[in-house]
């Protein structure tokens, strides 16, 4: 058996180096040789044909001149890059995380959760020159053919993570990719080249250093539908420092040169921007799930988990063992409930074990138990659709077939709980929005947020989200963000 491993392992060594030399490209950047197996023509494909998931998944924030200010600031930053002829395209997501990532072929997304704790336009632009590095850099590109050349070394396919697998083919890889984690390597290159980029586009290169200043402290959260920057950008130890003495670098070999800050342009833009968990895409209390947009609720199991996208709505037993899934039936699929139930039972894998006709809390359903044989093993899926409104929801709930008896009345019970919302108060509630404060000389943030209650954050978070010491006498005109209630 060694020696036939050992067999093994010389053949993927021979196979890979075999591979290498036929899909090294030149680097855009440092203009080496670099490992693709993707060409130019296929990673802009892939972050074209994952645009349109990306914006399904998460939803962008629905403020055309937001949009168009970003996109500018980004554009003028990607024409002074290495592959200024790519076709950017800048989005600003409506997700609460705090994060920015990048797709292949010049796609990059910001979330308004993160832009809620830029300062200044040369801020958004250090963050935009990081995300268009890794681009011009082909980061991703060389995680994906890494994976690929594993594959053809050990049986293609058959050890690709869930995260890979769908890399074969060029549509639906956005969220996979989206989740990629970059090399400290990476990390630093793209740092580099973001002051860089920053610096040519006119923008102060030391606004980087102070703008990560953020991320000091904080940990890196798990587990969310969308990765914040540190799960997704594992930071270098010395990053401050690194960005902090690279701009240092271009100030003095530019003596003389004026770089641009402009507060005041970023402030206006985000003034009245939602801030926080949007709760008319729906909220928990307690053990509900409720709807306002759509006027819908439904109760799941106590203890398990949430996960709200645009897209979906997932509710996840401890330890993950059973899962639930709220999903909308496209109207090209399926018309009635119970023919969304028959075109569930025709899909490859699956089969129909039992179903009926019914009514929940008056609304017309059908309610089938299926059971699909997947890599893992068989799994039991007990699902409802339900006609309400103008959609068919449909409601699965997951399993191992062992398990199934342990879920099965947990997942009818929530099944059966889906109904109207009518509360008025639920109906009219409206998410936390930035307001931008313009200082007195010499107040500071405490005597500020004193003064303008009721604010919708504790003054440790003020001092995050605008990056000041509370006490800290401000200048006349300074702008501070509060978080107001909605109205």
């Amino acid at each position: 058996m060694r020696a036939r491993r050992a067999r093994t392992f010389r053949l993927c060594f021979v196979t890979a180096a075999l591979l290498c030399q036929g899909s090294c490209a030149r680097n855009p950047v440092t203009g080496g040789r670099q490992l693709a197996l993707i060409s130019e023509g296929q990673e802009i494909a892939i972050g074209r044909e994952s645009h349109p998931e990306i914006v399904a998944e998460f939803g962008i924030v629905e403020d055309q001149a937001l949009q168009s200010y970003f996109s500018g600031i980004g554009l003028e930053i990607a024409r002074v890059s290495h592959r200024p002829e790519l076709p950017w395209t800048f989005t600003v997501l409506d997700s609460p995380v705090v994060n920015a990532f990048a797709l292949p072929g010049g796609f990059i997304y910001l979330t308004r959760g993160i832009l809620a704790h830029m300062n200044n336009e040369a801020e958004m632009a250090a963050v935009l020159g990081h995300e268009i590095g890794h681009i011009t850099a082909r980061h991703s590109v060389t995680q994906i053919s890494q994976q690929q050349l594993l594959g053809f070394g050990l049986g293609l396919g058959s050890i690709f993570s869930p995260t890979f697998r769908r890399l074969s083919s060029l549509a639906e890889t956005g969220l996979a990719i989206m989740m990629l984690k970059y090399s400290r390597d990476h990390e630093r290159q793209a740092d580099q080249l973001g002051i860089q980029y920053m610096a040519q586009a006119g923008y102060d290169p030391s606004q980087m250093s102070r703008f990560f200043q953020l991320f000091v402290g904080m940990s890196a959260g798990e587990g969310d539908a969308i990765p914040d920057w540190l799960s997704s950008h594992p930071a270098p130890p010395d990053r401050l420092e690194t960005t902090a003495a690279a701009a240092e670098k271009i100030r003095r070999e530019n003596p003389g040169r004026q770089y641009k800050i402009n507060a005041d342009p970023l402030m206006a833009h985000i003034d009245g921007m939602v801030f926080g968990e949007n709760p008319r895409e729906g909220f928990v209390q307690k053990n509900r799930f409720l709807h306002p947009d759509l006027r819908f609720q439904l109760d799941f199991p106590q203890g398990w988990a949430v996960r709200n996208t645009r897209s979906s709505v997932t509710f996840a037993a401890p330890g993950e063992k059973a899962v639930m899934q709220l999903t909308l039936v496209s109207p090209t699929e399926a018309q009635t409930p119970e023919a969304a139930g028959a075109a569930v039972a025709r899909r490859e894998g699956i089969r129909l074990m039992d179903g009926s006709s019914l009514r929940i809390n008056g609304n017309a359903a059908y309610m089938g138990r299926y059971r699909a044989q997947t890599d893992s093993g068989t799994i039991e899926i007990l699902a409802a659709f339900i006609s309400y409104g103008n959609n068919i929801y449909r409601l699965a709930g997951m399993t191992p077939t062992a398990a199934y008896s342990s879920y099965a009345q947990p997942f009818e019970s929530s099944m059966r709980s889906f109904r109207e919302l009518s509360d008025a108060r639920i109906l009219s509630v409206q998410p936390d929005r930035i307001r931008i404060y313009r200082a007195q000389k010499g107040q500071t943030l405490r005597s500020i947020a004193q003064a303008q209650a009721p604010t919708r954050t504790t003054l440790e978070e003020l001092a995050l989200l605008n990056r000041l010491d509370p006490d800290q006498a401000l200048s006349a005109n300074a702008p501070v963000k509060l978080i107001r209630p909605g109205r």
